[in-house]
């Protein structure tokens, strides 16, 4: 059976830029991959995207990865998002809602009311 994805956006999303910090529970996201692939979709810079995965050690829980330099579409361009499986789609701003949306993909936000662990733990859970 092919693994469905889960697209991220990056910053403000799973990491804090600067400092590089992890937002996400590192844990959670071991979990989450043995049951769906994880993508990143970002308006940030490819060396700046990698450098950070790294140095938080979760670049190779990532299959996809599509950064600012990567193509000339930007957010909120639904076809931006790769031919693949997509499940949902996890972003943190209007632009990313609008994105997923005209897309015709299930969109999670991320705010103070609901964080990202709080998402992933509820999309673990479901069948």
């Amino acid at each position: 059976m092919l693994k469905k994805y889960i697209i991220f956006d990056f910053a403000g999303t799973i990491v804090k830029m600067r400092p590089a910090k992890l937002l996400v529970k590192k844990e959670l996201l071991l979990k989450i991959s043995t049951k769906y692939n994880l993508g990143i979709i970002t308006g940030a810079k490819k060396t700046e995207t990698m450098n950070i995965l790294s140095k938080l050690g979760i670049n190779k829980l990532f299959s996809t990865i599509i950064t600012s330099e990567d193509s000339i579409l930007k957010k909120p361009n639904p076809k931006l998002f790769p031919i693949l499986p997509i499940i949902a789609y996890v972003g943190d701003t209007k632009k990313d809602f609008y994105f997923a949306k005209n897309a015709g993909i299930t969109f999670f936000r991320v705010n103070k009311c609901c964080n990202i662990n709080q998402i992933l733990e509820r999309m673990y859970e479901e069948k």
